[in-house]
């Protein structure tokens, strides 16, 4: 039996954790390629305390800071291009926004693990 080809799944994850066109954009908006690895190097160092942010706000069931860490973290994350991490504060948003803060703690254990990969594929994409 053949070994199994995993690059298509990796590739897959790989751009889940970040579509580079995104900061190709901002790129091409600001016409200055190096603002645009500045962000992703400022975005990246901030990513840790933006989540830790989320999580402490929910613990402390403070929906106010809830709310303004999870918008700091969608809109950096979509000009960041990491879709994932964008699309799951978007969906936390929205539970919060819904007063359901159980579903946003359950929703917000995957953050840590998105953030991770969003780190790893920013520094892939950093080092080219």
């Amino acid at each position: 039996m053949a070994p199994e080809d995993t690059s298509a799944g990796s590739a897959a994850l790989d751009a889940a954790a970040l579509d580079p066109s995104a900061l190709g954009k901002l790129a091409s908006d600001m016409e200055d390629e190096s603002f645009a690895r500045a962000f992703a190097r400022r975005y990246q160092a901030l990513l840790d305390r933006r989540v830790t942010r989320i999580d402490d706000a929910l613990t402390e069931a403070d929906l106010d800071k809830a709310m303004d860490a999870l918008l700091s973290l969608k809109v950096s994350s979509t000009t960041a291009g990491t879709r994932e991490l964008a699309a799951l504060a978007g969906e936390i948003e929205t539970d919060v926004r819904r007063m359901d803060l159980g579903s946003a703690r359950r929703r917000a254990d995957a953050l840590r693990t998105a953030a991770r990969r969003a780190d790893a594929a920013l520094s892939d994409y950093l080092s080219s």
